[in-house]
């Protein structure tokens, strides 16, 4: 049995695609469905196999996203819901990593369900949006999607540096939602088995592209973190946010490098639960939690000082600025000023 409903309608399982994806798509009558992909899916074989997989009577119009950045996010917004009022779109089926995904969430409506194909552990279309459509996000409410389907076999394809900065971001979310102040158990329980499952997979997944069972757990924890998100995530979150803005890079990339700031800023509010996570990352109370996971960072290729990833000081003030106004700072366990994360910031260059 593979579906999960939970939130929403689940399926997880190897090759759950060329069967669940049809019958999402009858259930919600779907005749015409806006394909939204990114260029990596589009190169690969993901876009093959959900053309196939689609019912015989759909007749889907493709829609490939852009390049990198804000501004070309933005663009992409606006394409696809030209291209859903042109064509008489009645649904949305979002094939890829976190555009895409986003950008569905976003112009996702009663009566015009979407469907989402995640093909790597960076996003499954639950949780915040990615930085490049946090503003849009913030004037209006994405949408649940109607169905998600969790097939580790579609991110196969996905690079070595990819895979670590998706997972990278699948357990600082986990992390961040475990640490988050609003109470709800079902919540925390979800993050700490997500974070107990991307600590596992992680090096297998980065280092052997083919080992599915490596690639299924780090999928299963990109789930958690997006069903825990509910309580939020935090810092970490809020200040790669922030620089990714002034530096683009793979959401996840810069999470290394704030870890260890941002941790002891909110350690006077959480540092109770700290031995929680270490019985999780399965080492004694008395480590440094934050040791632990930055290390599996550096021995996964990912930076452990932002200057390493081309982050220049004169970017820190306008990177903490925003950080302080994202979203995700209101969830963080303690309140951070934009005064706090430029310190957070300087100390990780």
């Amino acid at each position: 049995m593979s579906l999960i409903t939970y939130l929403t309608r689940i399926h997880f399982a190897d090759r759950v695609l060329e069967d669940a994806l049809a019958e999402e798509v009858r259930r919600r009558r779907i005749r015409r469905p806006l394909l939204l992909t990114d260029p990596e899916a589009a190169l690969g074989e993901a876009l093959d196999r959900v053309s196939d997989a689609l019912p015989l009577a759909a007749e889907p119009v493709l829609l490939v996203t852009t390049g990198a950045g804000a501004e070309a996010a933005e663009g992409d917004r606006r394409a696809a819901e030209g291209r859903l009022a042109e064509e008489g779109c009645d649904g949305l089926v979002a094939v890829g990593g976190v555009r895409p995904l986003d950008i569905a969430r976003l112009i996702g409506r009663d009566g015009l369900p979407v469907i989402a194909v995640p093909t790597g552990a960076g996003s499954v279309g639950l949780g915040p949006l990615g930085a490049e459509l946090g503003a849009t996000g913030g004037r209006r409410q994405p949408v649940t999607p109607a169905a998600i389907l969790c097939d580790a076999t579609l991110t196969v394809e996905a690079g070595p540096a990819s895979t670590a900065a998706a997972g990278m971001d699948a357990l600082v979310h986990c992390l961040e939602s475990y640490l988050g102040t609003t109470y709800n158990p079902p919540a925390d329980g979800i993050a700490l088995d997500g974070l107990r499952r991307a600590v596992r997979s992680i090096e297998a997944a980065v280092t052997d592209g083919r080992n599915l069972a490596a690639r299924r757990e780090l999928l299963a924890a990109a789930l958690n973190a997006g069903l825990a998100s509910q309580k939020g995530c935090g810092g970490i979150e809020a200040a790669a946010r922030g620089l990714e803005a002034a530096a683009p890079a793979p959401h996840g990339t810069l999470h290394a490098a704030l870890l260890r700031g941002m941790l002891a800023f909110n350690a006077p509010a959480v540092s109770h639960r700290f031995a929680d996570l270490a019985r999780m990352l399965d080492v004694p109370a008395r480590c440094d939690v934050a040791e632990v996971l930055t290390d599996l960072a550096e021995r996964i290729g990912l930076p452990l000082r932002l200057s390493e990833a081309g982050i220049a000081a004169p970017a820190l003030a306008e990177a903490a600025r925003r950080a302080a106004a994202d979203p995700a700072n209101r969830t963080n366990p303690r309140h951070a000023t934009s005064r706090d994360y430029e310190r957070i910031m300087s100390e990780a260059l």
